[in-house]
């Protein structure tokens, strides 16, 4: 590789190539989406070679992009790690989880992350689809949700029930039929529980309307919420909710049994003084 490529345009095409997308790459980096581009461009003319393929949904590496992409994640840890062994420990901590974990979660507690823990800020990163943690080396820690295995550091095993506002509770109650609301999961792990798993299996049953099914399950929620019909939910993401009845069960409780949320990352990241913390403040939050 010629000497006088710019470390930059290096940096700029690996985290593209992560990303799958210019845009995110770019945000990452601290620059523009056209800036990036432009390096990216000056480098495979440098190169003789193409790196990426551009679409309209973004890009993807070539077979000689995707070989370089891989080589370069691993010399850019070992870069980014000897320099931060010459720093202080860090209280930054970037974490990624799922959109509804984050959403539902996560960002009603931050105000109670941020009084239990005011040396530890919080960086989010979303993705619906598992985070590679060996390429992608800014993130410290993935909260991951799928089916679980002995060795897997589980921090807490899903359910699913049906939820509603107190007024549509009564009246699925009362036996008036009611809208339900599904989520649909853009996860790769398979097809979300349904309301026919919810009463086979667990034994719920009212009269059901029509069914709505929804991409995010955030948007279910907020409809839940506005009190559109009554929802096939979590209550371990629905819990503060639950805490303050702005949505209840629906009759008695029946659980359908559900993936695990998962703690995952690398080995040096999880010995981390910071790591160490965050996750002594979020495993009590799923214990009793």
């Amino acid at each position: 590789m010629p000497s006088q490529t710019s470390h930059r345009a290096l940096r700029g095409f690996e985290a593209a190539a992560r990303h799958q997308t210019l845009a995110r790459a770019a945000d990452e980096l601290g620059v523009t989406s056209t800036a990036l581009s432009h390096a990216i461009k000056g480098l495979e003319a440098q190169l003789g070679v193409p790196l990426l393929v551009r679409s309209s949904r973004g890009v993807t590496a070539t077979a000689a992009g995707e070989q370089l992409a891989r080589r370069l994640a691993g010399a850019f840890a070992e870069v980014d790690a000897a320099l931060s062994d010459l720093k202080p420990q860090s209280g930054r901590l970037t974490l990624a989880v799922t959109p509804a974990f984050a959403s539902l979660w996560l960002a009603p507690r931050l105000a109670q992350f941020e009084a239990e823990l005011p040396d530890l800020s919080l960086r989010i990163e979303t993705s619906h689809a598992p985070v590679d943690l060996k390429r992608a080396t800014q993130i410290d820690l993935a909260i991951r949700y799928g089916p679980a295995s002995a060795t897997d550091d589980v921090l807490v095993e899903d359910a699913f029930g049906a939820f509603a506002t107190p007024a549509i509770r009564d009246k699925a109650l009362a036996g008036r039929s009611v809208e339900v609301l599904s989520p649909r999961w853009r996860m790769p792990i398979g097809e979300a529980p349904s309301w026919r798993d919810l009463s086979e299996q667990a034994g719920a049953s009212f009269k059901v309307a029509h069914e709505r099914v929804f991409e995010d399950e955030q948007y279910a929620v907020q409809c839940a919420l506005a009190g559109q019909g009554v929802l096939l939910g979590s209550p371990h993401l629905l819990s503060l909710l639950i805490q303050r009845h702005l949505l209840v069960p629906v009759g008695p409780v029946a659980r359908l049994d559900g993936p695990a949320y998962k703690i995952v990352g690398r080995e040096e990241a999880l010995q981390s003084g910071k790591v160490r913390k965050f996750l002594g403040w979020l495993r009590p939050q799923f214990q009793g």
